[in-house]
């Protein structure tokens, strides 16, 4: 016992050093991933900042008792950051995607573990961001306007641009600007730009329409004007006829963004 009280003073500078070693790898490998997608960011020719946008999808995990693992997701959205707090990110996402509840998954799932009892199903809301995923800490709802704001905690929130609701609404013919996951199209490395113009709104519903390309996927797509500034969240597409969008009027994106965001 005397003699590894001797060694115990060297034991403990050996494993504060392999700390600190392990501290430097991973902080290495930050520096290498922020670069990495700093580059990827640098574009000058849109108004819309790439590393704003987010995708967002249900994540099926299937696990076996051996240890293998799979997973598929089970549906997919955009969405747009618009506000960093530290580390926590604020976003806009289609209210009807934040709407669906996992628990409603899991229990058709439950069929299948009757079947395959030796198979475990888990599922995750997700959002990616700068090069990761996270998961979503809260959800915001307002189902009547079709609009959700999301938190989550990353790393790399303070490399978003804030982004706040326009004074005013755009005029029809103006030139607005997003970016989409159409149909689950997604890679980190992958931004999928759009444009198109304003084509005036619906007052009984509060919509208004974009000839902006969508499809199932591109819902929750932050709409932006040229100076930046957050107009719409995409809702719907026209069914046969994929060139015009619906998304939220600016009263309701304004609302949501006072009461959420702080």
């Amino acid at each position: 016992m005397e003699s590894f009280k001797q060694f115990l003073p060297g034991i403990i500078i050996l494993i504060l050093f392999a700390l600190l070693c392990t501290q430097i790898e991973s902080k290495n490998e930050q520096i290498s991933h922020v670069t990495k997608f700093d580059n990827l960011y640098e574009a000058s020719n849109t108004p819309y900042p790439l590393q704003n946008f987010i995708y967002l999808d249900t994540f099926m995990e299937i696990s076996n008792q051996a240890g293998e693992e799979a997973g598929q997701t089970v549906n997919a959205a955009s969405g747009i950051a618009v506000k960093n707090k530290d580390d926590k990110v604020y976003a806009f996402t289609a209210g009807h995607w934040c709407g669906v509840d996992i628990t409603d998954i899991e229990a058709a799932s439950a069929i299948i573990n009757l079947m395959y009892p030796e198979i475990t199903i888990k599922f995750h809301k997700r959002v990616a961001f700068y090069g990761k995923f996270y998961s979503i800490e809260e959800m915001f709802i307002d189902e009547k306007n079709d609009l959700c704001v999301i938190t989550f905690t990353s790393p790399y929130a303070n490399r978003i641009k804030n982004i706040k609701p326009a004074r005013k609404d755009p005029e029809i013919g103006e030139k607005l600007y997003t970016i989409s996951s159409p149909l689950g199209i997604f890679n980190h490395e992958i931004k999928l730009i759009f444009d198109g113009y304003f084509s005036g709104c619906r007052p009984q519903n509060n919509q208004c329409f974009y000839t902006i390309p969508g499809v199932q996927g591109s819902s929750g797509s932050g709409v932006l004007n040229k100076r930046g500034d957050l107009v719409s969240v995409l809702g719907v597409s026209v069914i046969d006829f994929y060139e015009v969008t619906g998304g939220s009027n600016l009263e309701s994106v304004r609302e949501m963004y006072d009461t959420h965001i702080r």
